[in-house]
């Protein structure tokens, strides 16, 4: 059996996330895992798995020799890494736009991480007027019906982006595509909602899926994910990514046929 180690910028490991699951299972089935700031030295295979958009490559730390690091290249995820939708002012585009945080999973960790009083004051006041607050309203993004709408100091912040706002329809549905995957293992869904904002806590319905478009397994590759969560969309054929996540959390079954054998993934990537 094998001895995991996994990273984290805390230290800790919360059984939320996929990972954190993940590494549940192998301890059941024999394994021996390790969690900390840095890596085991007697470990055999090692996971960063650090809940933050980007990493300075000086604090991942030093893997044991010849040992690989799975995500370990993996240091931006930035949306503007790999949006194909942005919009600039003037670019011609007159269709609905949508403003999102430029960081991952709406830039919550990193404002878990800042302890300003006016930081958390001004995520308080985007709950009643975010172009007021300058501050996205928690855990959702703004659509506009063009370009025009945005506010001018939106334009100047690096840490926000303005999209085309190109939802994928079915009927009266909206909807959205995602890929969870782990080495050679991984499932793909397509969840339903009537909120423009489609989540989990919006859905109203789910479907499975048996394939991957190429255009997604072409970001996996050239972003060097070896385990993570793709979110996107679907439009004349052609998949565009939205979101890519490399600490996705989890709320479904956790010994499920999927996420089981997405936990057999470890046996390929001991190899």
């Amino acid at each position: 059996m094998a001895r995991i180690s996994v990273s984290t910028d805390s230290g800790v490991l919360l059984g939320h996330y996929v990972t954190g699951v993940l590494c549940d299972i192998w301890k059941e089935q024999g394994h021996s895992i390790h969690v900390g700031r840095d890596f085991a030295a007697d470990a055999d295979l090692c996971i960063l798995h650090h809940d933050r958009t980007r990493l300075d490559p000086a604090d991942v730390p030093e893997a044991p020799k010849g040992v690989r690091v799975l995500n370990g290249s993996v240091l931006d995820i930035s949306k503007r890494q790999y949006s194909e939708l942005q919009v600039m002012p003037g670019d011609g585009w007159e269709g609905p736009v949508i403003v999102k945080s430029n960081l991952n999973s709406f830039g919550s960790p990193e404002v878990r991480a800042s302890r300003s009083r006016l930081t958390r004051a001004r995520r308080r006041l985007a709950g009643v007027s975010w172009k007021l607050a300058r501050v996205l309203p928690k855990r959702t993004y703004p659509v506009l019906g063009s370009a025009a709408e945005v506010p001018r100091w939106v334009w100047g912040r690096e840490d926000l982006l303005v999209e085309r706002f190109m939802p994928e329809r079915e009927g009266e549905l909206y909807c959205q595509r995602g890929w969870l995957f782990f080495g050679t293992r991984g499932y793909g869904y397509k969840i339903y909602a009537t909120d423009p904002m489609v989540k989990t806590g919006t859905m109203v319905k789910y479907d499975y899926l048996d394939e991957v478009p190429p255009e997604i397994e072409a970001h996996r590759a050239s972003m060097g994910f070896d385990f993570g969560k793709f979110d996107y969309v679907v439009h004349d054929g052609r998949a565009i990514l939205l979101d890519a996540n490399k600490t996705a959390t989890f709320a479904g079954d956790p010994r499920s046929e999927r996420i089981m054998a997405l936990a057999g993934g470890l046996e390929e990537v001991l190899r």
